[in-house]
């Protein structure tokens, strides 16, 4: 909308995001923040809702119609005929994928082609390029491919950074890829494995549970590293991106809050816990048995992949770095675990 009186300001760019989990309420909670008078915001929803939008957001978001005037609700079934979708697709300027992992192959390289056919229906009609976000955040495609056959869903993304590359430009699409690496709070979900707090009761960080230790795995060896990026800077790197702080037409940007070797992880909790750490290694030999044991088992998987390569890089020519945005590192983030009592959300605040 435009400002009173002010009749020359051009119409707002139209974001339209997809996907409202983990990853997309932070990317939501960051772009709202643009100016109102330059962004408004579509977040897709799956199911028909005759209810508010205050009540369709989700709860924990700071957001509201009151606060957030430029931000709006609509029914988009991924699933539908994609000559239909490239049709709604077009009437946006910016497309923001964060549908998550849940996705097939097939479904990814599905929502990229009508994104194609619909920057062609754009140009039809003499509107610019429209961008594109591809669920891409993650590790390095380019390099990690589909892990000799075992992740379909990473010979997709790779296909997909292959299809931008070849087509995107003669459809007049232009295409912005954020490698993060894995969410911070990934890191150290129990279900990961990597980071084991079961024998430390909860709420004493002095840590007196079953025998006060936490254990600390590696993937491959000690000397191996990944990168991780906190949810919230994904957003708040995505919102620099979108408003035009660096240059991102067609190309692949890196972000990282910390690179961090197994070695340094498990001196860094042993320190800041104050804590006993017993660190075991889990090599590739004893990932790719317990892949062979159970080859349905995604978590396992995936903890094979992120002992190969393509899962970190460094800070230097990050987006991160090269905007000055200061990020959650693991320190704090571990900080937050176990030293104010607080959890993922003292560390957080402790960074901000």
């Amino acid at each position: 909308m435009s400002e009173p009186g002010n009749h020359q300001t051009s119409p707002p760019t139209r974001i339209l995001l997809l996907g409202a989990g983990e990853l997309g309420t932070a990317l939501l909670t960051s772009l709202s923040s643009l100016p109102s008078t330059r962004y408004s915001i579509t977040l897709a929803v799956r199911t028909p809702q005759n209810t508010p939008t205050s009540s369709l957001l989700p709860q924990h978001l700071p957001l509201s119609p009151s606060t957030t005037p430029n931000i709006t609700l609509r029914t988009i079934d991924l699933s539908a005929d994609s000559t239909h979708l490239a049709s709604i697709f077009s009437h946006y300027d910016i497309l923001i994928s964060a549908t998550g992992f849940g996705q097939t192959p097939e479904s990814i390289l599905k929502l990229a082609h009508e994104v194609l056919l619909a920057g062609e229906l754009r140009k039809k009609y003499g509107g610019d390029k429209l961008w594109f976000f591809p669920w891409q955040w993650g590790v390095n495609y380019d390099i990690t491919l589909d892990c000799a056959g075992m992740m379909p869903l990473f010979g997709a993304q790779k296909e997909v950074r292959d299809l931008l590359r070849s087509s995107a430009t003669e459809a007049n699409v232009k295409w912005t890829i954020v490698s993060t690496g894995i969410f911070m709070s990934f890191l150290f979900e129990p279900f990961w494995g990597i980071v084991d707090r079961s024998r430390v009761k909860e709420g004493e960080g002095e840590g007196k549970g079953e025998d006060g230790k936490v254990v600390v795995r590696c993937l491959r060896d000690w000397n191996h590293g990944v990168t991780v990026t906190h949810v919230g800077d994904i957003g708040t790197i995505l919102a620099r991106i979108v408003h035009g702080d660096i240059d991102a037409d067609d190309k692949v940007l890196y972000t990282s809050g910390s690179t961090v070797r197994y070695g340094e992880l498990a001196d860094l909790i042993e320190r800041i816990s104050g804590l006993p750490v017993q660190r075991e290694t889990w090599d590739i030999p004893h990932l790719q048995e317990e892949v062979r044991r159970d080859p349905e088992d995604g978590i396992k998987k995936y903890r094979l992949v992120f002992a190969g390569e393509g899962v970190s890089w460094g800070k230097e020519g990050t987006v991160n770095e090269m905007l000055g945005v200061e990020m959650m590192t693991v320190e704090r983030y571990v900080e937050g675990l176990f030293g104010g009592g607080g959890g993922e959300k003292e560390g957080r605040r402790e960074a901000e």
